[in-house]
């Protein structure tokens, strides 16, 4: 009987290690979706619109290189009053966001979420914002930025329709 007792706690103490283990491959994330810049091709092209006095507009480049290059800007009273430059980069299956405004520092906005075409990208760290969204509305193109700002969620809308990129020549 004493012989048996050393197996039997082997056995045992093997039996839990592994549903341990099991239990641990269970808990485990489930791994992410790979995305791709295809699924942003639509971006592509000039994107128009306005917010009482000001036009927007954001220019994207065609998916190519692992990148998709951007820039916007508003224009107030026949002057630019704001710019940015933007890519988003395809990197291992994942997609960045990398704005760059004024020209500054670039800030990386990891993709967060993806459906039907709407893109989240997400930094908890940065000040504002912490979200940046493009979501196609049937024609038009809807960016928004949101998060906390000053201690209180802030939502930005900007609603844009396609236009042709050489209208003005």
């Amino acid at each position: 009987m004493f012989r048996r007792t050393p197996l039997v706690l082997s056995i045992v103490v093997l039996a839990m290690l592994l549903l341990a283990k099991a239990a641990g491959s269970i808990a485990q994330k489930p791994a992410q979706k790979s995305h791709s810049l295809a699924e942003l091709a639509w971006l592509t092209g000039c994107w128009e619109g306005r917010e009482g006095e000001a036009i927007i507009e954001e220019v994207w480049s065609k998916p190519s290189g692992g990148t998709m290059l951007g820039f916007g800007r508003t224009v107030k009273g026949g002057k630019t009053t704001t710019f940015e430059f933007m890519q988003i980069r395809e990197t291992n299956g994942s997609l960045t966001y990398m704005p760059q405004p004024e020209g500054g520092t670039r800030v990386d906005f990891p993709l967060k979420d993806s459906f039907a075409g709407k893109m989240t990208f997400e930094n908890p760290e940065h000040d504002f914002p912490q979200r940046v969204i493009y979501e196609p509305q049937g024609r038009l193109l809807l960016a928004a930025i949101e998060g906390t700002y000053k201690g209180k969620a802030e939502r930005q809308e900007f609603l844009m329709r396609r236009v042709r990129c050489d209208k003005g020549q």
